[in-house]
Formats: C-alpha cells, structure tokens, sequence
C-alpha cells in the first residue's frame, strides 16, 4: 500500500495538516491533522509498504508494545482508507 499522489504534510499553526492540490483538492472534505507518530506513517507509506513492515518500523522508533502499534497503525490505515488517500495492493 501508499498513498495517493496529490496530498500534502504541511505544518499550519504548529498542527500537521494533510492538504490536497490539484484535483485531490476535490476529493477531500474537511481537514486532517496528524500527530507524530501519524507524521511518520505518512513518510513511510510514500513508498509502498506492507502493513506488517508498518509494524516493524513503528516498533524499533517508538517504545510502545506491539499490540497498541498494531492498533494505532490499524487507526490510521482506516482514517486514510475513509478519506480515499491510500492505494491497496491486493
């Protein structure tokens, strides 16, 4: 999986906001921020990667069990999946 093309990080007022151009801007609706574990998410899935590879790197950056970075991760991949900003590989 990765992310859609036409999307943007931007650091707005000391909030990470996830910001639309060109077409995608017709896309979405509403704003999306991100905090840093979200931040770093987003860098990895500019490239495709695997939910498990995900995991992996979530872990060996941040001191949280495995379970929650699964979770936090499963939080995320939905929240981009129901704003239409990833592309799944099957």
């Amino acid at each position: 999986m990765r992310l859609k093309e036409g999307y943007l990080l931007r650091k707005i007022a000391g909030q990470h906001v996830v910001v639309p151009v060109g077409e995608a801007a017709l896309n979405l609706n509403g704003v999306i921020t991100l905090n840093e574990s979200g931040c770093y998410l987003w860098e990895l899935l500019q490239n495709d990667i695997s939910e498990e590879e995900l995991l992996d790197k979530m872990l060996s950056r941040y001191n949280v069990s495995k379970e929650t970075a699964a979770l936090d991760i499963k939080a995320f991949i939905n929240k981009m999946i129901n704003h239409h900003l990833l592309v799944i590989h099957e």
